[in-house]
């Protein structure tokens, strides 16, 4: 009786080994997703807390026109630099100040006056359409008289808002800009959008204005003086999407899971004896 050696070329023998691995490997897989899925808590929306963050960009208003105040919100979306990280937003809640005059040097006799003449917000993006915007902008215009007609002033301003008509907090300081007498060419807009952490609610703005080189303030203007900075409906990012209630990540109870398992043994236990056949098949193997 005549015996045959069986030979299976090497390359054939690889093939179709990482066919029998490949096979296993997904099978392993499956297993650690659908148990790594069961892992997972469920997840409430309503429990969902972040940190404050805003982003903001403060320009003379004259300067930019309306595709760039949409660059701007764009770019805002897309930073990681938070008024917050920067120190432009110092979180600190807002004296009990009142508008005062400016202690004079004794080189001067008077202070000139200031005031901030008027302001309007603009609300922009809300992307769930729930009637809360996570970007708005401010502008507001801050005039200057004086008696020795030096109209024009270095300034900077410190902007306030009130959570439903609570405690006033920093939550932006414009750079230094120069105003000139009533000039409406000086007007200053700041463009914000809220990155996280601010739920959907009424908000109050207040804005501060100070001399460059004094600590006082020497104009406020708020929603006592304008209904444009009153009750404005704004919500940070993290609220302004569309999302359910309550979210579980779950697959389902214990029974499905032996279910699933005795599917996948029972599946592997077909797959090896169509694998053998189909290698030897491949191989030219002959009886």
């Amino acid at each position: 009786m005549n015996s045959q050696l069986i030979k299976i070329p090497k390359h054939n023998a690889i093939i179709n080994m990482k066919k029998v691995s490949s096979g296993v490997n997904a099978t392993l897989i499956a297993l650690v997703m659908l148990f790594g899925s069961s892992m997972i808590d469920p997840v409430n929306a309503d429990e969902l807390t972040a940190t404050q963050s805003t982003i903001s960009y403060g320009v003379l208003s004259e300067t930019i026109n309306d595709q760039m105040r949409l660059n701007i919100i764009d770019t805002n979306y897309t930073s990681v630099l938070s008024d917050q990280l920067i120190g432009k937003a110092t979180g600190e809640i807002r004296n009990a100040q009142k508008t005062s005059v400016l202690a004079q040097p004794m080189s001067r006799s008077y202070a000139p006056e200031f005031t901030i003449y008027n302001a309007f917000t603009t609300l922009l993006d809300d992307f769930d359409g729930d009637g809360y915007y996570q970007t708005f902008s401010v502008i507001f215009d801050a005039d200057i008289y004086s008696y020795d007609s030096n109209d024009s002033s270095a300034v900077y301003a410190r902007l306030y808002l009130s959570d439903n008509g609570g405690p006033w907090i920093n939550y932006y300081t414009t750079d230094d800009f120069i105003i000139h007498s009533d000039s409406d060419q000086d007007e200053y807009e700041v463009i914000t959008s809220f990155a996280s952490g601010y739920n959907s609610n009424n908000y109050d703005l207040l804005i501060d204005l100070y001399q460059v080189g004094y600590d006082e303030i020497v104009a406020t203007y708020s929603s006592n003086d304008n209904q444009a900075l009153y009750a404005l409906p704004l919500e940070s990012g993290d609220y302004d999407r569309l999302y359910v209630d309550r979210v579980y990540v779950q697959a389902g109870s214990f029974s499905s899971w032996l279910l699933i398992i005795l599917f996948l043994l029972l599946a592997s236990r077909f797959y090896r004896p169509f694998m053998r056949r189909f290698h030897f098949k491949d191989s030219g193997y002959k009886k």
